[in-house]
């Protein structure tokens, strides 16, 4: 693993115990990066750990909550005493809660501050305390930029290159919204428009910061959803809505991920990736007939959405 083109990076990736954040810190470690696994789930974090470890990795975990501030600190604190270094920032951690389903008439107050606490203020957090870590960290060992380059003669100094990478976890529910949602949604927007501030103030520093936006992933914990409520005409009901005709799985964002992380992505900031099969560029009116044509066909088919108590438009 060693060989890979993240050898000599060491990274954080938060809720990196499993789903997107798991396979995420497979992949960085498969590319040959150091990582510390941040999540609240000691036992998936210690498996993910073990995994990456039984694959030739090179990685551990810190167990907690990084929309306390005491916590943010503490990884990035913990990433550099284990490895010598940061340079890599994957902020993916989102644990849900309950109460946050609904409009600003009946969202409580309190899950509003907790929702966008954990979907925006820790990504704010993450940033306060490893930016400055990845400056004094600077280009990974044997980092060899090159010459400076460009149209005509170079004058002065060339700029800070390879120091750092952040990538913040979206969803395209950040690019188009869902009905009674209002916390993860407008959490989701946020994290784009931070995204874009943070490549805009950290680029002159050497660092780049992008986002993903990531379609319907089929995680550990959605596969189980989907056993527990949903069939299979169900699920081809949710594949329809993909110009690919298949859901995501949590390796796809996981390789966007690591190539926004390399060095071959080191002119890529401010930008917003949708990872979602195509989803998001559709005109629904085409998909609206397609799935309707398939529900009439299919009149007992069931999805992950009809289990009982779900607080959302259809219950």
């Amino acid at each position: 693993m060693a060989a890979g083109n993240l050898a000599g990076k060491a990274a954080i990736v938060t809720g990196g115990a499993q789903g997107i954040g798991g396979a995420t810190a497979r992949r960085l470690a498969a590319a040959g990066a150091k990582v510390l696994i941040v999540d609240v789930d000691k036992e998936a974090a210690t498996a993910n750990v073990q995994t990456i470890a039984q694959a030739g990795g090179q990685a551990t975990y810190l167990i907690g909550d990084v929309a306390k501030e005491e916590n943010t600190k503490a990884m990035v604190e913990r990433a550099v005493n284990a490895f010598g270094r940061l340079d890599i920032v994957v902020q993916n951690a989102y644990g849900g809660g309950r109460n946050r389903a609904g409009s600003a008439v009946e969202v409580d107050p309190e899950a509003w501050r907790e929702g966008l606490d954990l979907l925006v203020g820790a990504l704010f957090l993450g940033a306060k305390y490893a930016v400055p870590a990845m400056v004094q960290s600077g280009p990974p060992p044997g980092y060899d930029p090159g010459p400076w380059q460009g149209a005509g003669l170079r004058h002065g100094t060339p700029p800070p290159r390879e120091v750092g990478r952040i990538v913040n976890v979206s969803s395209v529910h950040g690019l188009v919204q869902a009905p009674r949602s209002l916390v993860y949604e407008v959490g989701k927007c946020a994290v784009i428009g931070l995204t874009r501030q943070m490549a805009i103030d950290f680029g002159p520093q050497g660092i780049t910061v992008n986002a993903v936006a990531p379609g319907h992933i089929v995680t550990e914990g959605m596969e189980r959803m989907w056993q527990q409520t949903g069939n299979e005409e169900g699920f081809h009901l949710f594949e329809l809505h993909y110009p690919v005709r298949r859901t995501g799985v949590p390796d796809d964002i996981a390789h966007a991920i690591t190539f926004l992380c390399s060095p071959e992505a080191a002119f890529i900031t401010g930008v917003v990736l949708p990872v979602d099969g195509g989803m998001s560029i559709q005109l629904q009116e085409n998909v609206i007939m397609d799935v309707k044509d398939y529900i009439l066909q299919h009149p007992q088919l069931r999805t992950h959405f009809d289990r009982p108590g779900r607080n959302t438009a259809r219950s």
